[in-house]
């Protein structure tokens, strides 16, 4: 009787541990062959440094979309992409996304879409790096970011 208990404890350790950490991997078919990696592993590789705000980590790019991984150390500026859509999926961490007028609470498992156009900036409420998946359309090259006065954001 006492084993069946400390069976059935074990059995349900085992459940929650396994299901506390899901592997949350990202795949792709590329050049090489198929990319398959948890985005924790990304991160590991290509950690943020102790002085850097901003880490822009590349995925994956065809003419029509371009993926990333980026921390957020801070915040970002106020910009807007004046010819690129993008969709941000919250990994890790916490913040406010402003996003036009509203200031919306984003965490773990969010996920927002931004159309090109709409001013936007992320402030990271979290005593860590927050992490977010992005994916931007059509490929983003880096130079679609118009800084915004952060007065005429208020």
């Amino acid at each position: 009787m006492i084993i069946r208990k400390y069976i059935w404890l074990f059995a349900i350790l085992f459940a929650l541990i396994g299901c506390a950490c899901p592997k949350e991997k990202i795949y792709s078919i590329t050049d090489t062959g198929l990319f398959s990696k948890e985005w924790r592993e990304i991160v590991q590789e290509h950690p943020i440094d102790k002085d850097e705000n901003i880490k822009v980590t590349p995925l994956f790019k065809n003419e029509d979309a371009s993926h990333f991984i980026i921390q957020i150390r801070d915040r970002e500026k106020p910009h807007i992409h004046e010819a690129h859509d993008l969709t941000v999926v919250i990994k890790k961490g916490k913040g406010i996304l402003h996003l036009g007028k509203d200031k919306l609470p984003m965490r773990r498992g969010d996920i927002v879409f931004i159309p090109r156009e709409i001013l936007h900036y992320f402030v990271n409420t979290s005593s860590e790096p927050a992490i977010a998946y992005v994916i931007f359309t059509p490929f983003y090259d880096g130079k679609d970011m118009k800084l915004v006065d952060e007065e005429a954001t208020d």
